[in-house]
């Protein structure tokens, strides 16, 4: 895949595997683009809350940490495929410039504050849609509570807890 258009219009129309194997229609469920664009929105707010993150890098990272999808396509978390390894592979193989590369591999690093927030934005934005999807009366309450605890394991790693708690509070509202 070369061409940015290609991939965009593939990132546009992959919907999110987890969704659907939980019930939720092709037609309603979230797609990847749908799901990097909340994840980016998420990570600009939440870096917002703090002090030593540069908010624009959280965002890109978060903005472009599913591109390799666009090759791969979205692999469920219960496939058992090292999901990580596929998409690094599939990033090299994209047309990219350097930028967008090493902005995917700090999301993977988790070596910066701007990568964590964008794998806990990521994380956000799945547990916000499945919010949505559970009012609706999706049986997606799996997906939401594990995703809660890594939420809350992984701020709590990185020292980021009471913003990320405070983050949570707002959008259970």
């Amino acid at each position: 895949m070369n061409k940015i258009n290609e991939l965009i219009y593939s990132l546009n129309s992959i919907a999110r595997s987890g969704w659907m194997i939980n019930g939720v229609e092709p037609c309603k469920a979230e797609t990847v683009s749908q799901h990097l664009f909340a994840s980016a929105l998420i990570a600009l707010e939440l870096s917002s809350s703090l002090n030593n993150a540069d908010k624009y890098k959280a965002a890109s990272i978060a903005l472009i940490h599913d591109i390799g999808e666009s090759i791969i396509g979205d692999i469920s978390k219960s496939a058992n495929i090292d999901k990580s390894k596929s998409e690094k592979e599939a990033i090299e193989k994209l047309d990219l410039n350097k930028d967008i590369k090493q902005l995917y591999m700090l999301y993977e690093s988790e070596d910066t504050l701007e990568g964590i927030i964008a794998k806990i934005s990521d994380l956000l934005s799945t547990y916000l849609i499945s919010l949505k999807y559970e009012k609706e009366g999706y049986n997606v309450k799996d997906i939401k509570n594990n995703v809660k605890e890594q939420i809350i394991l992984l701020s709590k790693k990185h020292n980021i807890e009471k913003n990320v708690t405070e983050f949570l509070k707002r959008i259970e509202e």
